[in-house]
């Protein structure tokens, strides 16, 4: 892999239920993030408190997984202000961005959507499923959702002073997980450029069409290769 900025970045966010949203919302209320380097050490890091517009009542299940308080984001920044100050921090240089999962990134795609009405992130460029990177290499099935505290659990990494559930100390120990699994040969093609179609593919859900005739349906995808002959196969409409 050619020289490439590393951005790790986590997030917390409260779940609520928003009328302009039409239906429930994600409002991220902390970011944490931090740079590393080529060897995998940490250069720098980033934190954001978010001040809740859209419920300021944090529920139990926020409050008791983080110990975020309700308090501790009143003096807190806006989302808007947060994405800028972290695209100032992460520069002009188009690193790589890992998240543990892709539940991160669609978070901050719905407060992009929610605050901008763009789902499109500005300082996003190359992405990583780090989860999926960190689970091949270790041998863990990728049908398994291996969490970020047990994967630093399995490689024997330390959690002293560190504050799980919080995006900063979480980003942290994800840079640590990092270390442990990084493989130069591997890295590089696990890294995926974020286009439209980058977009299209995170967002993608599965619709289940009873009628094979829907205009939805189309016809030169439902060909199949049979496994014991390699002739081509149709899926037909039964009548």
């Amino acid at each position: 892999m050619s020289a490439m900025q590393i951005v790790v970045v986590d997030l917390e966010w409260n779940g609520s239920w928003s009328k302009k949203a039409h239906g429930y919302f994600n409002e991220i209320i902390e970011v944490g993030a931090v740079k590393v380097d080529q060897n995998m050490n940490i250069l720098d890091e980033f934190r954001a408190a978010i001040k809740p517009v859209v419920s300021k009542k944090l529920s139990t299940i926020v409050t008791d997984l983080t110990n975020i308080t309700a308090e501790e984001l009143e003096d807190g920044t806006t989302f808007t202000a947060m994405m800028r100050q972290l695209s100032k921090w992460m520069g002009n240089e188009p690193g790589a961005v890992l998240t543990w999962s892709t539940t991160d990134l669609l978070v901050l795609m719905e407060n992009c959507r929610y605050f901008t009405g763009r789902q499109e992130i500005p300082f996003l460029h190359n992405y990583m499923d780090f989860q999926a990177y960190a689970q091949q290499r270790m041998g863990v099935d990728a049908s398994q959702q291996l969490g970020l505290a047990r994967a630093g659990e399995m490689l024997g990494i330390p959690e002293d002073n560190m504050s799980l559930h919080r995006a900063l100390d979480d980003s942290k120990l994800t840079a640590a997980i990092l270390q442990k699994v990084y493989d130069a040969d591997s890295f590089g093609s696990a890294i995926m450029p974020v286009d439209n179609e980058f977009y299209k593919r995170i967002t993608f859900k599965t619709v289940i069409i009873k009628d094979l005739d829907d205009p939805l349906v189309k016809r030169s995808e439902l060909t199949f290769d049979c496994p014991n002959c390699g002739k081509k196969m149709l899926v037909r409409t039964s009548r």
